[in-house]
């Protein structure tokens, strides 16, 4: 009978604890959708900042580049070395 007894005092204990930690969560619960909420909404404003900081910097800095593009304005694009050629007609007979 010993057996019985300790097999039923175990399903007990476990439903209590697994029903004592899930209203321990359905309490906890708000708190971490309102922290998460938080969370988002300030990761957002940070980013949205850092954006609009970005976008600024850059704007600055293409505001530069344009009173010096003429001077570089052929070696922007090039990656090598230019090479001339010269086209000619295959069919000079005609």
């Amino acid at each position: 009978m010993n057996g019985q007894i300790k097999k039923y005092i175990y399903i007990i204990g476990t439903i209590g604890i697994v029903f004592l930690l899930g209203s321990i969560f359905v309490r906890i619960l708000p708190y971490l959708i309102l922290l998460g909420l938080v969370t988002y909404g300030v990761m957002k404003i940070v980013g949205f900042a850092k954006g609009k900081k970005q976008q600024k910097d850059s704007n600055r800095v293409d505001f530069n580049n344009k009173n010096h593009s003429d001077i570089d304005s052929t070696d922007e694009y090039t990656s090598g070395e230019v090479i001339d050629v010269d086209y000619e007609e295959i069919d000079k007979d005609k």
